[in-house]
């Protein structure tokens, strides 16, 4: 009983102490390579109890780093995938977790809920960020406690997002982003996504596989 009435107060605290945020901007290579900045945006009341919240998230499905070591391990053995720096602050009543990753291919990057894909398409290459909702997958059996629980955490995610920002080293074609010049963004606000009971959502961006003359000389300043 103690154990579920500590949830329920995680879970009152996601509702009332304003927005979690997970910022992702990724920079993309010619040759697939590229760097991603990551930035997580925690509410200081919720780190209160940084147990019952890292609970909370298993419960959701949705996962993210609560510390220098959490950010560390999501990427500890991904071959070509290393992490050159991170940081942990406070501002303005938020935890953030400040990051930066180095990785030799995109394909080769996973973290917990998204994953990344470039595939040719004709002539072209397109990137496909899929976010995986493990809330909507078996979970076993639950009693009402924990189900009533979860109901009210799944509700709490309405100032929950993850903003993705891709810089691509050629023309956009098409995305079912927001597209301005070469980048490409998307805000996915969490409550939406599992309300939907869809078990994936994918973003997608087409990109010219045919660089220009001036696309190589960026790619070669970049690099």
């Amino acid at each position: 009983m103690l154990k579920y009435f500590k949830y329920s107060v995680v879970a009152g605290l996601l509702l009332l102490s304003g927005c979690i945020n997970v910022k992702e901007d990724i920079v993309l290579n010619l040759n697939g390579s590229g760097s991603m900045h990551l930035s997580y945006y925690i509410p200081d009341a919720l780190m209160k109890d940084p147990e019952s919240l890292r609970h909370a998230m298993v419960q959701t499905g949705i996962e993210f780093p609560l510390t220098v070591k959490d950010f560390n391990g999501q990427f500890a053995g991904l071959e070509g995938v290393a992490v050159k720096s991170v940081k942990a602050s406070t501002d303005k009543g938020y935890y953030i977790l400040d990051g930066t990753v180095k990785f030799r291919s995109l394909n080769d990057v996973r973290m917990n809920n998204v994953q990344f894909r470039i595939t040719t398409v004709e002539h072209n290459r397109e990137l496909t960020i899929t976010l995986i909702n493990s809330m909507n997958k078996p979970q076993g059996t639950h009693s009402q406690s924990q189900l009533n629980y979860e109901n009210i955490l799944k509700g709490s995610l309405a100032n929950y997002g993850i903003k993705f920002k891709v810089s691509f080293p050629t023309k956009v074609i098409s995305a079912n982003g927001n597209i301005k010049d070469r980048d490409v963004a998307w805000n996915v606000p969490m409550n939406v996504f599992l309300k939907s009971q869809a078990k994936k959502m994918e973003l997608r961006a087409v990109y010219s596989g045919r660089p220009t003359i001036l696309d190589r000389i960026k790619d070669f300043f970049r690099l």
